[in-house]
């Protein structure tokens, strides 16, 4: 079995007073997955989460694919006001990428950081 672990998908320390976009998550062979954030302060926003369907190319040369088209997953959206945490646990996913976006709702003042920002996957 796969099991994928990829730990700061959105870099620890990062203050969520702005729109917050996670690293996209290639989903090639998982099936089902798992993404922890954990968060300190008072943040004024809402995360959820995304999907790409765009296609997962054999070569990049810098390394690193982006997708350029994004579907919100629908009642994924979680509002935030207090610190603490969330946790989505998918099962049965069949697009390429999933991420995280955090949408700030404070003006910018909010001083609430990520600390722990974590994806679990399994699959063949």
């Amino acid at each position: 079995m796969r099991v994928v672990n990829i730990p700061n998908i959105i870099p620890a320390s990062t203050v969520l007073n702005t729109t917050v976009n996670s690293a996209a998550i290639p989903l090639y062979q998982i099936f089902g997955y798992a993404i922890q954030i954990v968060f300190t302060g008072t943040p004024t926003g809402s995360f959820k989460l995304q999907a790409s369907c765009d296609s997962v190319p054999q070569v990049v040369a810098s390394g690193i694919f982006i997708p350029t088209n994004w579907t919100d997953i629908s009642g994924s959206s979680q509002a935030v006001s207090v610190s603490g945490n969330i946790i989505w646990n998918a099962e049965d996913t069949f697009y390429n990428y999933v991420r995280v976006v955090y949408t700030d709702g404070s003006s910018g003042a909010s001083t609430a950081i990520v600390t722990v920002s974590t994806f679990n996957g399994h699959g063949i």
